[in-house]
This record gives C-alpha cells, structure tokens and sequence, in this order.
C-alpha cells in the first residue's frame, strides 16, 4: 500500500522571486541608479554579450560598454566610449578585460590626446606597449603598474631619442642617448633620470643634422681607455659616482659652513 508523503509548501514570495530571475536575452534591465543593460543573462547575473549603459555620475556624463560580461562584470573583450558635450559617444578602450578591469591586450585613448596600444593587467598598462603622448613624444617598452620601466625607447618631437633602462618612469641604468639634432651620441649609465657617467661622440652623419656642433669632437686618447670606462661604468650603476647635480648641492652646503 502506497505511503502519501507530506508535500512540502512553497512560499509564495519564493516562487515569486524565482519567476522574477533573469536568465537568456532580455530586452532591457534598467536598476535603480538608472543603469540600462540590454544582453544576456545566467543565475540573474549578467554573462555573456551585452551593451551597458550607465547613466549620470560625478562628472555627468555617461559611459557605453559593449562586448563580453561575466557575473555581473566586464570580462572578455569589449569597447568603451564615453559621452561627450555634443551628446557623442568617442572611444576610450578596445580591447580585453578581466573582472571589469582592463587586462590583457588593449588600445586607449586618454582625454588629453595621448594613446596607448599594449598589454594592460588590473586596469593598468603592464607589460610591452606602446604610447603617444600629446606633446608628440613616443613611447615604446617595458611598463610595470603604469610606469615606464624595464627597456625602452623615448623619442622627442625634435627626433632625439633615449635608448636604454627605465625605472618607475625615469632612465635608470645603462643607455644611449642619440642627439639628433647636433649630431652626437651619448652613451652611459643614468641614475633618476640624471647622467652620472657617459662618453660623447660624433655621429657619422654630423654635418647632415638641422643643428650641427661648430667644432667635431676628437677622439681622446688615453692608455687603457676600455678598462677605465668599463670601471666607472660599474660604479655608476652600483651608484657609487654621484651626479653633478648631488655634487653642486654638497659642495654649496660646505660653502655655507665656512665662516
């Protein structure tokens, strides 16, 4: 003989609210700062494809999010613009993100006119990329937690350009500095963007550059003249060499001090 078994009773505000989670393609999702999602959905949390489009924050103006989401955030590859004053969304970044930051690879474009096109990891550049910035410098190297170190290459409007190491945005370590307009290659060890050894000496292309020095630089003949750079070579990037400028300051103290 069958057993009935005792059903257990749903409340109607469960039932409710299972009815009212989100799952599939919906139309449009707005919340209650204003925020309107129209894309895909899984467990009531946004996943999948999907356009975000948030509405006015401190600044007012809003932000449009097309590409991939994952749990609520923007995860994948995705575009984002912003509105301008004439109503006109422009791009801020193309390109792949993880847990609704920028990470990966990615193009941005600054509101000051700058760019940058490189490898991104927790919203920040990271990696080899490189950068445009407005006053017509190029970038291309080394970035750790968006600053500029490891290997790189900076070349100013005017052509020149610094070959060498970088440390958190500064030249720091072994380099090359090209002047390019008074035809001149400097070669030697920075430390804080400051040069505190290096060797000097025409380009072969000199007489050719918008600039030139009036008189060449001769070679200096000295005995041994590897051995003694190579040594303070050593020095500079164990930063035992100060720079002139530390050397001013010393020697402007101790003249203080005299009576």
């Amino acid at each position: 003989m069958p057993f009935l078994k005792e059903m257990k009773k749903i409340p109607r505000s469960e039932i409710l609210e299972t009815m009212s989670k989100k799952k599939g393609l919906r139309h449009a999702i707005f919340n209650t700062v204003g925020d309107r999602y129209i894309g895909e959905w899984k467990e009531d949390e946004k996943t999948g494809k999907g356009a975000l489009l948030t509405r006015y924050r401190p600044k007012r103006e809003r932000q449009l999010y097309e590409g991939d989401f994952e749990r609520g955030f923007r995860h994948g590859f995705g575009v984002l613009a912003y509105e301008n004053e004439d109503h006109v969304f422009l791009l801020e970044y193309r390109g792949n993100w993880k847990r609704g930051r920028m990470n990966g690879f990615g193009l941005r474009r600054y509101r000051d006119g700058g760019v940058y096109i490189g490898n991104w990891k927790h919203g920040k550049r990271d990696g080899y990329g490189l950068m445009w910035y407005p006053n017509g410098e190029f970038y291309a190297g080394d970035w750790v937690k968006d600053k500029r170190q490891g290997l790189g290459m900076l070349i100013r409007p005017d052509t020149s350009r610094y070959e060498g190491c970088w440390y958190e945005d500064m030249k720091h370590g072994k380099g090359i500095f090209l002047h390019l307009v008074t035809g001149q290659k400097q070669q030697g060890v920075w430390t804080r963007d400051v040069c505190v050894f290096c060797t000097f000496k025409d380009i072969r292309y000199r007489q050719s550059v918008r600039r030139p020095t009036k008189y060449p630089i001769h070679l200096v003949k000295l005995v041994g003249i590897d051995e003694l750079c190579e040594t303070w070579q050593m020095k500079a990037l164990q930063e035992i060499v100060q720079s002139c400028l530390t050397l001013h300051k010393s020697l402007s103290s101790e003249i203080n001090q005299i009576p």
